[in-house]
């Protein structure tokens, strides 16, 4: 069965009509989770395949993002970015992309997103390029691409209309971002609201949170 299939997509800045390698939804499987839920997959490495990088320009999106119209002025930014990018940056996009190859996609994924003012699609993305780090065995870049994650997951909390399942996402992650990063009363509140706010709840996030907050709170 085939692994890749591609995608005929047009890019919002630059115009370029291109191919996208998409990964067959059968392909994906995934062997084990971090307690963060970072998935560790058998065979291809779908966090690579996730967002959608324009060959050009270098415009980069999570899929669901990527033909979505902006507002003029966050477009003239966006043009103004990629436009730095284009003769500064060489990527493989190919199915042999590597994990140097994501971790400059999400580096640039986070760019776009701070410069379109979107709190929580930045805060993925620097979760995800934490993850790739960790892979990489980076542990101070995981470190500093956690910090930025948190900060913005903190920033879409406070400012952002969010879902009930977004907004459980978030307390999960300001809770275990900050057990990750040493700082355990803020782990433990943001686990207790969590657990406060949606614990009546069949989300998944809350399951989480109480095996952390129990793990934290016996913690010496």
């Amino acid at each position: 069965m085939p692994t890749f299939w591609k995608k005929s997509l047009v890019c919002l800045v630059c115009g370029t009509t291109f191919e996208a390698v998409r990964v067959f939804t059968d392909a994906i499987r995934i062997k084990d989770r971090d307690s963060d839920l970072k998935p560790t997959y058998e065979g291809v490495n779908y966090l690579l395949f996730q967002p959608i990088t324009c060959p050009n320009c270098f415009y980069t999106t999570f899929e669901e993002d990527f033909g979505k119209p902006v507002k003029p002025e966050v477009l003239e930014k966006l043009k103004k970015l990629t436009a730095k990018l284009k003769n500064a940056v060489k990527i493989d996009l190919s199915e042999n992309r590597t994990l140097k190859d994501g971790i400059s996609i999400y580096t640039i994924m986070t760019a776009v997103y701070m410069l379109m003012e979107k709190p929580l699609k930045t805060a993925e993305a620097y979760l995800k390029l934490a993850w790739l780090y960790r892979e990489f065995g980076s542990e101070e870049e995981e470190k500093k691409a956690l910090k930025s994650a948190l900060n913005f997951f903190l920033e879409s909390y406070t400012k952002e209309a969010l879902s009930d399942e977004q907004q459980a996402m978030v307390l999960f992650y300001l809770g275990e971002i900050n057990r990750r990063l040493g700082n355990k009363k803020d782990a433990i509140k943001w686990f207790s609201q969590l657990i406060k706010t949606y614990g009546g709840s069949n989300s998944l996030y809350v399951k989480l949170a109480r095996t952390q907050w129990q793990e934290v709170a016996s913690e010496k």
